[in-house]
């Protein structure tokens, strides 16, 4: 990237109202937010980039080989912990 941007924290996404139904109601249920749930939803897939869906076991496991399996869950964990935390403090 060639400038340098501020990223102010809201990302605008448009759903199909099937999925956009979903989402709300399993925020409905957990008491969160869709915003919330988005989150925590990225927080996990920027944890978990690394890792093709279509890829074998096998080829999970060796291109993770040198992934720290406690760090990846702690990382997990702090960030569905911050994503609940920006919940209940309204954000």
């Amino acid at each position: 990237m060639g400038t340098r941007r501020a990223f102010g924290g809201q990302v605008h996404v448009r759903l199909s109202p099937e999925a956009h139904e979903d989402v709300a109601k399993e925020a409905f249920e957990k008491g969160a937010s869709i915003s919330g749930i988005v989150a925590q939803s990225l927080m996990i897939r920027r944890v978990l980039r690394n890792i093709a869906p279509w890829k074998t076991v096998a080829e999970i496991r060796q291109a993770n080989k040198d992934v720290d399996t406690q760090q990846l869950e702690k990382d997990i964990f702090e960030s569905i912990k911050s994503v609940r935390k920006q919940a209940r403090n309204g954000r």
